[in-house]
């Protein structure tokens, strides 16, 4: 009986919410049906019970070292450099690893505890480098890719679009995909629509604040052509690859995107900043547009209106797009993620993970102080442990 315990970004309830799907949240957390049974241990979760083929269990910190031990979980997994990491590697059982996946370029989103990670998985060449700043285990540092699923994402026949044709009643339509936050650039593609004129539309989807970016269309005149939607279901998705007449995500910075993996499978027409992680698998002229200076609505809308209205290099991304991501197909990074579970387990028997008495029993104090002490007192207690070398600063 293998037993897997996830320390998720989000509670995995927020995940239905963001749009994913059910059986693509039980493969992604359950490669190939590697594990028998999987957990969700984050101190985040909201219910508790058997949801999309993974038990949430809300486990408070200082409870998880305890709950590891009680369910006989053989590897941790934490998606995610900064807080996931950091609950994951706090207080570690001796005997199960814990794998640690870095999904971002920001060096302010990889904590400083993913030193104590056994093995961390990064998903392109330059997150590999943010992440060997701080952790210099090489030889346990493991590509793993963003996965599509082919069989949902895919081209789909015009017939299937007669309901967006009728609601967004304009020539050309920009598809946005990404959370409403800096990164994504989403503020200069806004600024890019006045410039694009009255002819494009902007719909753009994904978690966080609209009101910033509302505020922005409505300065720039384009509110009644600026469509900001909090969600569309993953499975839906291919429906506005197909037809929107462009799909552009001019993103400040990028770990590796799944958006664009996602909209090159559905046959997008791709339009996308000229960044090493992007450019690894996008490239200019053949299945996208690379925009070099991407932070300039000018610039942003030149590449949008030449893919909009460029109908050889529409033809020539179109039949290359689908074929650039291949090596990205689910089956392929689910058999490659399990072979690394394979991996871990086989180090973990030979003895690979244990954690050595004397920080074992300084954990162990640690731990006990956080359950018995008010929370009142812990600010004014931990330097003294740390002083006494019971307690590292995290």
């Amino acid at each position: 009986m293998r037993r897997l315990a996830v320390i998720p970004n989000d509670p995995v309830g927020l995940y239905l919410e963001y749009g994913y799907g059910a059986s693509w949240l039980k493969a992604y957390f359950n490669p190939a049906n590697f594990f028998d049974e999987v957990y969700s241990l984050s101190p985040y979760e909201r219910v508790d019970g058997d949801l999309v083929g993974l038990i949430p269990i809300a486990t408070p910190r200082e409870r998880l070292h305890d709950r590891i031990r009680e369910l006989g979980i053989d590897v941790v997994r934490a998606y995610g450099g900064w807080h996931p990491c950091e609950i994951a590697c706090a207080d570690k059982v001796s005997g199960v690893p814990v794998v640690v996946s870095v999904h971002d370029t920001s060096p302010e989103l990889v904590h400083d505890s993913i030193r104590e990670a056994d093995v961390v998985l990064y998903v392109s060449e330059q997150v590999k480098r943010v992440v060997s700043a701080k952790y210099d285990r090489t030889d346990r540092l493991w590509s793993l890719p963003n996965r599509v699923d082919f069989d949902v994402i895919r081209p789909r026949d015009r017939s299937e679009m007669a309901d967006l044709d009728q609601k967004y009643r304009f020539r050309y339509r920009i598809f946005h995909v990404g959370r409403k936050t800096e990164a994504k650039n989403l503020d200069n593609l806004i600024r890019a629509l006045r410039l694009l004129g009255p002819d494009y539309c902007l719909l753009a989807t994904g978690k966080g604040d609209p009101e910033p970016f509302r505020r922005i269309a409505e300065q720039e005149g384009v509110l009644d052509r600026c469509f900001l939607i909090e969600s569309i279901p993953n499975e839906e998705l291919p429906r506005y690859f197909s037809w929107a007449d462009c799909m552009c995500n001019p993103s400040r910075w990028e770990g590796m995107s799944l958006a664009l993996i996602e909209a090159l499978a559905g046959g997008a027409v791709l339009v996308t900043s000229d960044k090493p992680e992007i450019s690894q698998f996008v490239q200019h002229e053949e299945n996208g547009l690379l925009i070099r200076d991407y932070l300039n609505p000018a610039a942003i809308a030149a590449a949008i209106q030449r893919a909009c209205t460029d109908q050889d290099l529409r033809r020539t991304i179109k039949a290359n797009a689908r074929a650039s991501v291949e090596k990205f197909e689910r089956s392929r990074i689910d058999a490659l993620e399990a072979s690394y579970y394979e991996t871990v387990l086989a180090m973990r028997d030979r003895g690979e993970f244990s954690v050595p008495l004397a920080t074992r029993a300084s954990r162990g104090i640690e731990r006990n102080v956080r359950r018995i002490v008010p929370k009142s007192l812990k600010a004014a207690i931990r330097p003294i442990l740390e002083a006494t070398g019971i307690s590292k600063a995290k």
